[in-house]
């Protein structure tokens, strides 16, 4: 593993050194899971290792982007592993005091505040609003324009726990109306407070709520929409507070810092842009996600500005990513370690059911396949449900036909599903939809701790497949269950159904090779890490460019400081670098 704290020879020759190793797995990266039967993609793997990996455990396959390999796996598999940790970037999380880390005390966040946050956002909100306030006092900067804010929790936790002027920004109209309705409350609340606080005779500003902007920020407008924000920011009456101690000079000018948390797709870049853009802005915190909605430079494009790649380093290096790689870098080595094994095995079979599938599609609606609907995750409620009950049939209390479980509302418990700001590995050429180990997504099927999803998880899974063992061989398991996840789909799509013999035999066809989907997958995902640094280096490299073209023009201390940060704890928050830029190289 490697820092990112290191000067602009360094990074060059870091990033040249992943993209070489990209290269050297490029077809293993380019391809698709559901293409793993149809293109025989096991036989490019070397032989060696799929042997290996066929027989070791899901839990093996589940810890290989986190770099834990087995003594007596191949040296060339180990050397792949290796390599991949070692030119993508450190992902612990920092401690506050390091030098490229300004942030300041972390205030506890009021319960008022934390109404409606998860674990996560907590988490995100408490560390980046700190880091954040002292960027802020480190630059003179009393003005934050929280970028793609959401529903206002970092912009609402600035505002009324470290007294900053802030303006939210958002495209979306319904979350300007939940912020402001949400400031309405704790401004009230707060300004409550303040009042009986100064009985003593002590005199502080009133805090103000943030204001938002409904805007739509793309590519194209580059600074040009944030820069039009800044004559309209408030007076920061607020800041005198939190300013109070510094020495900084403050003049008339705005001096804003820009702050984003899990600025979606190609706002992360025109967040970069706007910096270099505008000399008003005198820092830019980001915190990246969602790089499959990234506009990507190719050698047919104009010259209209993308969100990749963006600097000069890496556009001469000349190496495409393309969207499935771009979502490949969406997935978490932290959470992937983190899944239960059987439920693993439950991925990689639906998994190995759509790349089944592919073939039928191929083969018997050919027409069809070739128009690569981009439907979504088409049928997987449905199998999930069917799953669920099936599973949760053991546990029917048979005196009473009622349920074991029950909800407060008397209904089975059947979990839910969450995405937030997800991407789905292969989304883009999978239109029909598989389970997989995405960092935005979470699956729950039972509520209650972890553990004991866990434990019941396993118990239920392990007594439905007792009742089918007794009767059925695995092959016609298997085949059962692959059936079940064709024919909804196919009478989705309004395509004739097709015989359970076709089906049996499409199965039987691929069946002795399904097992090395998982090993596929895994192999793939080690990948992810390395894809994403080459994303994240590609932004600070853009930075430390024009900080030099800067430096070069205005003379020493007119440059730019920029650092790359894992500011969060990976596990809870895989996306967790954080881009810190400031003016003057303070």
């Amino acid at each position: 593993m490697v820092s990112a704290s290191q000067d602009i020879t360094e990074l060059k020759r870091h990033v040249s050194a992943i993209a070489a190793f990209l290269r050297q797995h490029e077809w293993l990266w380019r391809s698709h899971v559901v293409d793993f039967f149809k293109k025989k993609l096991w036989e490019k793997v070397d032989e060696e290792w799929n042997s290996c990996l066929r027989v070791a455990s899901a839990e093996s396959w589940l810890l290989l982007p986190s770099g834990v390999v087995k003594e007596e796996w191949p040296d060339s598999l180990k050397e792949f592993v290796g390599t991949a940790c070692r030119v993508s970037l450190s992902r612990g999380q920092v401690d506050s005091s390091s030098d490229s880390y300004p942030g300041v005390p972390q205030v506890p966040i009021g319960s008022v505040l934390r109404q409606g946050m998860s674990v996560k956002k907590l988490h995100e909100i408490g560390i980046l609003a700190a880091l954040i306030a002292g960027t802020a006092k480190l630059s003179g900067a009393r003005d934050v324009i929280d970028v793609g804010a959401g529903q206002g929790y970092l912009a609402l936790v600035l505002a009324f726990e470290y007294r900053l002027s802030v303006t939210a920004v958002d495209a979306c109209a319904h979350h300007a109306d939940v912020t402001n309705k949400r400031a309405v409350r704790i401004e009230k609340y707060y300004n409550t407070r303040l009042r009986k606080s100064q009985q003593d005779g002590s005199n502080h500003p009133e805090v103000r709520a943030p204001q938002t902007v409904t805007c739509r920020i793309g590519t194209e407008e580059s600074s040009s929409t944030l820069s039009s924000l800044l004559p309209a920011l408030p007076k920061s009456h607020s800041s005198e507070v939190f300013f109070k101690d510094s020495n900084s000079d403050h003049d008339e000018d705005p001096q804003v810092v820009l702050a984003g948390l899990h600025a979606c797709g190609d706002l992360s870049a025109t967040m970069l842009r706007t910096f270099i853009e505008c000399e008003d802005v005198v820092a830019v915190i980001n915190v990246t996600c969602c790089y499959h909605l990234l506009t990507e430079e190719t050698n047919n494009d104009t010259k209209e500005l993308s969100g990749f790649p963006m600097s000069e380093t890496v556009a001469n290096l000349g190496l495409q990513l393309g969207r499935s790689a771009r979502e490949l870098a969406c997935e978490s080595a932290e959470r992937w370690k983190e899944h239960h094994p059987t439920k693993a095995v439950q991925n990689f079979e639906l998994h190995a059911f759509r790349a089944a599938f592919q073939l039928i599609l191929d083969r018997y609606y050919p027409e069809f396949a070739n128009s690569r609907p981009s439907v979504g995750r088409v049928g997987k409620s449905r199998r999930r449900r069917k799953a669920r009950q099936s599973a949760m049939e053991p546990l029917i209390d048979n005196t009473s036909n009622e349920p074991f479980l029950r909800t407060k509302d008397d209904s089975l418990d059947v979990g839910c599903v969450t995405c937030i700001g997800a991407s789905l590995t292969d989304a883009s050429e999978d239109p029909l939809g598989t389970s997989t180990f995405s960092s935005a997504c979470t699956f729950d099927i039972l509520s209650g701790p972890s553990q004991d999803r866990d434990i019941l998880r396993v118990e239920q899974e392990n007594i439905a497949s007792s009742l089918l063992s007794d009767t059925e061989s695995l092959l016609e398991q298997q085949l059962v269950r692959f059936e079940e996840y064709v024919r909804p789909v196919l009478e989705l799509f309004d395509l004739p159904q097709l015989p359970t013999s076709v089906l049996k035999s499409i199965w039987t066809e691929v069946a002795p090779y399904q097992d090395l989907v998982g090993p596929f997958y895994s192999l793939r995902t080690v990948l992810a890490p390395v894809i994403e640094s080459y994303i994240l280096l590609d932004r600070l490299l853009y930075l430390k460019e024009q900080g030099e073209l800067v430096a070069a023009k205005c003379g020493t201390g007119a440059g730019i400081a920029a650092h790359l940060v894992p500011i969060f704890e990976p596990a809870t928050s895989p996306r967790n670098m954080a881009i810190i830029a400031y003016r003057g190289g303070v």
